[in-house]
Parts: structure tokens; sequence; C-alpha cells
């Protein structure tokens, strides 16, 4: 991704659209997220763990969104988001905060944007929204995204403090999903997830620091998100039944048939599109 620092100088007089689609999360068969969005995911998809690839041995938190590798189930086949929620990192997209590399700036980050998104530009065909304002201030809209981005990071460090917190308490373990279709065994390996068992019998000494970090929040709403297993299943079994029916029957279907079904599903396309032409919400 092309990242580009967001400059008063450069881009005074230019403007930003939100997303139209979310086609480029296609191969995310996991999102990551932060502890302020559990609440919201618990009742939409299983909440799960994966060691990052660094060297410290810590582990992310993830939005499961499918039940097989580079797949991701909550989208259809124009990039339309299914779901009741979109992760806090998508919808803040294309703005992003990164850190300075020249260290001019301490520790503070950088307000930038993806310019692979096309979403921010000197001069757009439709209606867009300015990044600063006459006066050269940044925007009321613009102030409003940069303070979700900020809320995003702030929570993002909150988040890793619980999960270290849950690391130490050793109550993870690894799960692989199986799931068999029609067209094979779908597997998901590296996963991991809580284990009641354990985090039963911790003492009260250790649960009372997972409780302080707030890593045992997440425990329990990890733990009760699993019953979304099956809204998953359903999904991958009826995109897997789908291929084969369109298989089936794309060789009976008349031209007068094959018209009609493209004209009604652009139709809702177009109204998925005006509902979901929001950059973001007021919550994470």
């Amino acid at each position: 991704m092309n990242i580009i620092p967001i400059s008063k100088d450069t881009h005074r007089e230019w403007s930003y659209v939100g997303l139209t689609n979310y086609a480029h999360t296609q191969k995310d068969s996991v999102a990551p997220i932060i502890m302020a969005e559990i609440g919201r995911v618990v009742n939409t998809n299983p909440i799960v763990f994966l060691e990052n690839s660094d060297s410290d041995e810590t582990v992310g938190l993830y939005s499961l969104q499918s039940l097989s590798p580079e797949l991701n189930l909550m989208i259809n086949d124009k990039g339309q988001w299914l779901g009741d929620y979109i992760p806090a990192r998508y919808r803040s997209l294309p703005f992003v905060l990164a850190s300075d590399t020249t260290g001019k700036i301490g520790d503070d980050k950088l307000l930038c944007f993806v310019d692979n998104f096309n979403c921010i530009a000197e001069k757009f065909d439709r209606e867009s929204t300015k990044i600063f304002n006459d006066k050269g201030d940044m925007s009321d809209d613009m102030k409003r995204v940069f303070k979700f981005l900020q809320a995003i990071d702030q929570n993002e460090n909150q988040t890793k403090i619980a999960l270290a917190s849950i690391k130490k308490a050793g109550v993870l373990h690894d799960w692989t999903l199986s799931l068999k279709l029609k067209d094979g065994e779908r597997k998901m390996t590296g996963l991991k997830k809580i284990n009641m068992e354990k985090l039963k019998e911790l003492s009260g000494k250790d649960l009372q620091e997972l409780n302080k970090s707030g890593g045992l929040d997440i425990c329990f709403a990890s733990h009760f998100s699993l019953n979304s297993l099956e809204n998953l299943k359903k999904l991958i079994i009826a995109r897997s039944d789908s291929a084969e029916t369109k298989k089936e029957t794309s060789e009976t279907k008349s031209l007068r048939d094959v018209t009609l079904e493209k004209q009604k599903k652009a139709k809702k396309e177009e109204m998925d599109t005006l509902v979901k032409d929001l950059l973001l919400d007021d919550e994470i």
C-alpha cells in the first residue's frame, strides 16, 4: 500500500470520498479488531486470537470472517458488506495514522491516506468532502475522521495490554477448524481460543490482574462469540451451493431469465451502494 502523509501545502484544495466497496478485503479470512469493538463483534462473528509474526511472541485479536483461508464471507462478489458490523479499521480507510520515520515529531503519529483506493484527489466528478476549510484549517468532517483514528490508536494500546495479560495467564490454546463441503474439506489452522477450564482454574490474584487489564472481558466475549460459528457455516455452505447451482443451470436459463436477474441484481447493488457509501459511523 502506498501511504501518503496529508500536508496543508500539498492537499489544501483536495477532498475525499468514502469507499464504495470492500473488495480489497476479499481474501481477509480474519480482520484485526480492538477491545472497544468486542461488544459489537460478539454477536456477529467469532472472536479469535493469532500469534503475531514479530519475535516477542505477542498475540493479536481478530474477528473471524471465514472458515476457509483467504476468503471473506462478509462481502459479496461485488465487495458489498453483508454483515451487521464493519470492523473499525475497515471503516477508517482510506485514512490511517502512521509513525513518522524521520523522528522529527517524536511519538506523535501523522494523518495519512492510502493512495491505492483513489478516494482522495484534487478534483472529483462527484460530491466529495474537503480535507481543509477556507481558512486552511482541518475541516470539521476531517476532524471527525482524525478523532476516530486517534480513538482506534488509543484503544489499540489498551488492547495490547489486555492481550499480554491473557497470554501471561496461559489460557489460550491452539484451535483448528474443519468443514466438509461438496468440493472437499476446508481447514483453518493457526487460530487460538480461550481454554475455559484453565480460565476457571486461575487463582484469585491472576483473575484480578486479568480483570484489571480488560483481558477477562475479552476472554468471555471470545468464548460466547463462538456461537456465531454457525452463521459462518451457513454462509460458506450457501456460497458453495450457489456456485454448484450456477454451474448446473447456466446452460438451461433463457436469455430473458438471465436479463431479468441482472436487472434485479443491479437495482439491489445500487441501493447497497447508496446505503453503505459512508466513510464510517460514530461508534468504534
